[in-house]
């Protein structure tokens, strides 16, 4: 630890030696217009070394002002909404005036067009993954789930618009464990123009005492595909498919160790940038089967003090089944984007947001359970951000502010109707035993829940350079500060109407849980970070070098992290990382409803209300989950590249461990309750005694929450992308990922209760504790791409080749010999060695499961897919695009399991027009 006490002290040193650099200032001036010579306002200039920026006035016109350093040139980048980037050089010791910069609009017409995403160096990481505009495009995508499709180790598949959808980084099969899923995609921050998107105020769950973390949402009971999906994510991340991509104009994804800057974080981050300023009219039709989407955008300029405001809407519906239009996912959102620089030096935007979904299973006119459910949730959110460039300062460059606020409404709700005997009705909120009452058993059983989610965050950023010997620093130095808070009327659950498979399983009961006494979560943190570049042996070397410090539900945690990069000449570079993380537990993990066992002691029901009785014992367990710790990563990678202009390469290798993860954990409660005599006289209530003799009611288990799940994550990524190739008028794009995770639950050990009679004989050992169950994946996947594109007819044509190599999962199986046993008395007591003479727990002795390897399939299988485009007069765009369209539809037969196993959807068609006006 005091390695990072030093390293905190060393970087401050730098930062108080700014004064004293010999930094100089150059400035660069131009003017930005469009292909036809009019002035774009606000088109963003930046210089990535140097970590500043600033946008052109109502003229075009911009002047940017940059420190010297060592080096002899650096880069501008030059960007707007719906126009080709470009990047110039300049000199660091002349200053540059008059650059004259015309941005082109995007079209296919154009020679070059990029439509595939690239891995590039950024200010974040060494191993982002960009996709601008030109790609997000080309993907045709209903929501940021279709985007991230492809990514190395991803699926492409048609839009799935009736699940929940996570984004889960670097992890060989978080698909086919539901607590790995969530911890992973709870540990992946969204950012969208600077402001994390919190999910951590989401309540949408039924008490975890009952249902742990994998079964606590709300799920459709009567869907036909998938068994019992839940629509909401109270345990994981943010749903994506929530996410429109029309108005997005680039998206960064950081699998890799992401810069100081940003936290609350495990498994990577996406950093989203939305169209502001002025824009053309931008019209998006979608259909694909039984879904449809459509979108509008324009930005418009409102005067010379007034800025720009950029607005759009979108809306979009999907019906599974066409044929009975009993599931729809249906989504609204909208918004407007206010962006005015009222100084020369200072620029502010105000964002405002509204967004809509529902979730809904209608009744099925057949279904005699009158079965539905519904999840719907609204949100408004508010956010602004300023940057302000200072000049003539020797201690500070640029200082950036951004608050924001957001509210919404959640609701989940499913009925099904009951038709059984009478009902014995335990609804006491207290530990004690008391008389219940009877209902009939004709009722409709309810599952409700309502919440009312809020978030607050604010985040200041400042930067600075300075040359100190033979480095140029650009310091970095900022903080954040979020909460996170829920008003809703929480569970509402209704003894009288008890949900019907509530006590499966056991004695498990359920009773309302408001969210608004919930106190709120604060995180906050603070951090440092260099970027320092120098030459080594006549090479440029880049060093990002920072440390963060986050306070996490009053844990604290150092979180250092490093990027570093040196070019070995002018096409081969390497690079290296390292970085600790850490994510902080939510409100669904910090404030879990209490738990109840409504135990029956006497249930004797004769048809007559006033001649029966139902006793019950009720226990209630409340939660203290105030020391859950943050989960943690730490991440190493390291990586070579090569850009021959023609043909570039990049090959990395990482590994990411991570822990304290959470999950819900099962243990016993051995429960003695009194036995009872009963005289029954007709005509009057039973009469009942204590026989003062007790029973044991062990079989009930509790679920907590714990930090004990742990992952091992290995990987290699490699990625080929070429230029055209002019005689056939195609490039290729070609990327491959091996991945291997080892998941371990480590204190999900598995307990088992011993037969009563064991118990009556006096044994010791009630129960049983046996080693955690652990699962390890490989899986290795390449995606082919190759683009067609004949920029005089406005036309390209895309074929795209998922192969998948291998994918394997390996399960131990379950240990037949306990670690551990537990007396009456609730004391654990060790078992180092297994002893079969010892008859204090011999007999607890159980069935092995066999180790299992499964190969899935045994062979090598692809999916292709075809997207076709034509652009007309630069102001139409038409594509049609086919998911596997050569049907394959690829089967195997598992004997272990007697299932057969489909792994390719059938071919599915869709297609969209967009106008630009």
């Amino acid at each position: 630890m005091k390695i990072l006490y030093y390293f905190i002290i060393f970087l401050f040193l730098i930062s108080t030696c700014a004064a004293f650099g010999q930094s100089g200032e150059v400035i660069v001036t131009g003017k930005v217009t469009d292909d036809a010579g009019k002035p774009i306002e606000f088109a963003n200039i930046s210089c990535a070394d140097l970590n500043i920026s600033t946008s052109s006035n109502a003229g075009g016109n911009f002047s940017l002002s940059l420190r010297t350093t060592r080096a002899d040139s650096t880069t501008l980048s030059i960007t707007f909404v719906g126009k080709r980037a470009v990047s110039i050089p300049v000199s660091m010791h002349v200053s540059t005036s008059n650059l004259v910069i015309k941005l082109q609009a995007l079209s296919l017409t154009l020679n070059e067009v990029q439509i595939n995403s690239q891995r590039k160096r950024s200010n974040i990481s060494n191993s982002s993954i960009i996709f601008d505009r030109e790609a997000i495009e080309q993907v045709q995508a209903y929501s940021l789930a279709d985007v991230l499709n492809n990514l190395p180790g991803k699926r492409m598949s048609a839009p799935d618009l009736q699940y929940n959808q996570q984004a889960t980084l670097r992890s060989a099969s978080t698909t086919g464990d539901p607590v790995q899923q969530a911890n992973n995609a709870r540990g992946v921050a969204i950012y969208v123009d600077d402001i994390r998107q919190s999910n951590d105020a989401n309540m949408q769950t039924r008490g975890v005492g009952a249902w742990g973390i994998t079964g606590g949402a709300i799920g459709n009971i009567k869907d036909p595909l998938t068994g019992s999906p839940q629509y909401d994510t109270p345990f994981g991340g943010l749903d994506i498919r929530n996410i429109p991509a029309d108005n997005i104009e680039s998206i960064e994804v950081v699998s890799g160790v992401a810069s100081a800057k940003y936290g609350e974080l495990t498994d990577g981050a996406i950093i989203i940038k939305r169209m502001a300023g002025k824009t053309d009219y931008r019209v998006n039709l979608r259909l694909n089967g039984a879904s449809t989407n459509a979108s509008v955008s324009k930005g418009f300029n409102l005067g010379k003090r007034l800025g720009a405001i950029n607005v759009n809407f979108n809306y979009l519906n999907s019906i599974q089944t066409p044929t009975d239009n009993l599931k729809n996912y249906g989504r609204v959102s909208g918004g407007l984007m206010w962006t005015t620089k009222p100084f020369r030096n200072l620029r502010n935007t105000f964002s405002a947001d509204y967004s809509h979904k529902i979730d809904n299973r209608k009744i099925d006119p057949d279904d005699s359970e009158s079965q539905m459910m519904y999840s719907k949730e609204q949100r408004l959110s508010l956010s602004n951000r300023m940057s302000l460039e200072v000049n003539n300062s020797a201690w500070l460059e640029r200082a950036s502010f951004s608050v924001s606020y957001d509210e919404g409404y959640q609701e989940s709700y499913r009925q099904r109707t009951v038709n059984s005997a009478v009902v014995g009705v335990a609804d006491k909120d207290t530990t004690g035993i008391y008389e219940g009452y009877f209902r009939p058993g004709n009722y409709l059983s309810v599952d409700h829940i309502k919440g009312r989610p809020y978030n607050g965050s604010a985040s200041l950023d400042l930067v600075n350079t300075v040359n100190w010997g033979s480095f140029t620093h650009n310091i970095s130095l900022g903080g954040t500060f979020s909460f996170s808070g829920n008003k809703g009327e929480g569970v509402l659950s209704d003894p009288d109407h008890p949900f019907f498979n509530i006590n499966a399983g056991g004695n498990r009961g359920q009773r309302p849980y408001p969210f608004d006494l919930l106190r709120n979560i604060y995180n906050g943190g603070v951090y440092l970070e260099d970027k320092a570049t120098t030459s080594m042996l006549g090479k440029p070397l880049t060093l990002s070098a920072g440390v963060r410090y986050d306070v996490q539900n009053g844990f604290p945690s150092w979180q250092p992290r490093i990027n570093a990069s040196y070019n070995l000449s002018t096409k081969w570079s390497v690079n290296a990382a390292f970085g600790i993380a850490s994510k902080a537990p939510s409100m669904s993990f910090r404030y879990p409803a209490p738990s109840y066992f409504d135990i029956p002691l006497l249930n004797i029901y004769n048809g007559k209300v006033n001649e029966s009785v139902f006793l019950a014992y009720t226990q209630k367990i409340i939660k203290d989950n105030s020391n859950l710790k943050p989960s943690k990563s730490n991440q190493v990678e390291v990586g070579l590249r090569y850009d021959g202009g023609w043909l570039s390469s990049s090959l990395s290798g990482y590994i990411k461990r991570n822990r304290d993860g959470l999950n819900s954990v099962s243990s016993y409660l051995a429960i003695y309750l009194p036995t009872y005599d009963t005289v029954i006289t007709p005509g009057q209530k039973p009469v009942y005694t204590p026989t003062g003799n007790l029973k044991l009611y062990g079989s009930e288990q509790d679920r907590s929450i714990t930090n004990s799940v742990k992952s091992d994550n290995y990987g290699l990524e490699w990625f080929v992308s070429t230029k055209k190739v002019r005689s056939i008028q195609t490039s290729f794009n070609l990327n491959t990922s091996f991945s291997y995770s080892k998941y371990e639950n480590v204190g999900a050990v598995r307990t088992e209760k011993v037969d009563d009679n064991f118990i009556i004989a006096g044994r010791k050992a009630w129960y049983g504790i046996y080693p955690a169950e652990q699962s390890q994946n490989w899986a290795v996947m390449s995606k082919l791409t190759t683009n067609t594109h004949i920029p005089k007819l406005g036309f390209i044509v895309s074929i795209m080749a998922d192969i998948y190599w291998s994918t394997i999962t390996y399960s131990p199986g379950k240990n037949a010999y306990p670690i551990a046993y537990i007396d009456k008395d609730g004391i654990v007591n060790p078992i180092p060695v297994f002893d079969p003479t010892n008859t204090d727990y011999n007999y607890l002795v159980r069935s092995p499961e066999d180790a299992r390897r499964l190969k899935r399939p045994a062979f090598v299988y692809s999916n292709l897919s075809a997207r076709l485009s034509k652009e007309i007069k630069k102001k139409v765009n038409i594509s049609i695009y086919a998911y596997n369209f050569l049907n394959l539809l690829i089967r195997d037969y598992d004997r272990l399991l007697d299932t057969v196993n489909t792994y390719n959807n059938p071919v599915n068609v869709g297609a969209e027009i967009s106008f630009k006006l």
